[in-house]
C-alpha cells in the first residue's frame, strides 16, 4: 500500500469565535490566541482526527505577540508593575500560544512554534512535513498566526485505502527553494500573505514558491 501525506482538515480565522468546541477549557488574553483556537477547532473538526496521541503542533508566528508586548510594558511604564496583568506576561514569548493548543485539544505529540518573519508559516508546514516523511508523527495540526488571523491545516499520513475527504495532497516541497524560473517568484511581506497563497494552491491544487524579503524561499506542491 502506497502512504501519501494527505490535507484534511483547513481552518481560517479573522474574527474570534463565539464559542470555540476544546476538550480543555483554557483562558484566552489576546485575540491571537482566540483566533489559533478557533482555526484550529476548525481543522480538527472536519479531519475528524480521532488519534491525537500520535498528533503534533507547529505553529508559525510572526507578530502575534507584539500587541500584547506594548500593552504589557506601556501599563508597566504608566503605572508600574501593578499596571501590567500577570496574565499578560506569559504572552510575551510566541511558544505560549503553542501551547495553549496543545492544553485546548489534549494533544500530545510534539509541540513546536517557529518564529520566521513572513515565511513562518510556510517554514512551519515544511518541519511538520519532515517530521511526517520520517514517520515521528501519524498527523499534525500545522498553522501560522498573527495579530489579525490565523490559519490551521490538518495533515495526516494516510494509506490509499484510508482516504477521507480530502481538500488535496501534499506531494513535494523543498526547503531552501531552489532553481525557481524569475516569473515564479513572489515575495511574501506579511504571514497574512502566505495565507492567501496557501488558500488558493488548496483550491486549485497547484504550487506555492513564495520568497520573503530577504531572499529565502519555501517550495510547496499541492495536487490530488
Amino acid at each position: 500500500m502506497e502512504k501519501m501525506i494527505y490535507i484534511t482538515g483547513v481552518g481560517l480565522c479573522k474574527e474570534a469565535l463565539a464559542s470555540i468546541e476544546t476538550i480543555r477549557s483554557v483562558k484566552t488574553v489576546i485575540k491571537a490566541e482566540e483566533l489559533a483556537l478557533a482555526a484550529a477547532s476548525m481543522a480538527l473538526r472536519q479531519a475528524g482526527l480521532d488519534n491525537l496521541e500520535n498528533c503534533a503542533v507547529v505553529f508559525g508566528i510572526d507578530n502575534a505577540i507584539d500587541g500584547c508586548k506594548a500593552e504589557f510594558f506601556k501599563g508597566l511604564l504608566q503605572d508600574g508593575p501593578m499596571g501590567a496583568s500577570p496574565l499578560l506576561f506569559p504572552y510575551t514569548s510566541s511558544n505560549a500560544i503553542t501551547a495553549q493548543v496543545t492544553i485546548a485539544f489534549g494533544i500530545k505529540g510534539e509541540d513546536i512554534t517557529i518564529t520566521g518573519g513572513a515565511l513562518s508559516f510556510l517554514k512551519a508546514i515544511c518541519y511538520g512535513l519532515e517530521l511526517l516523511n520520517r514517520g515521528v508523527i501519524q498527523s499534525a495540526i500545522i498553522g501560522g498566526v498573527s495579530e489579525n488571523e490565523a490559519m490551521v491545516l490538518g495533515i495526516e499520513t494516510l494509506y490509499r485505502e484510508r482516504q477521507k475527504k480530502l481538500f488535496g495532497k501534499i506531494i513535494n516541497y523543498e526547503d531552501p527553494l531552489k532553481d525557481v524560473a524569475s516569473q515564479d517568484k513572489r515575495t511574501i511581506e506579511s504571514i497574512e500573505d502566505s495565507f492567501r497563497l496557501m488558500n488558493n494552491a488548496i483550491k486549485s491544487k497547484g504550487s506555492i514558491k513564495a520568497f520573503d524579503k530577504q531572499g529565502q524561499g519555501i517550495g510547496l506542491t499541492i495536487g490530488l
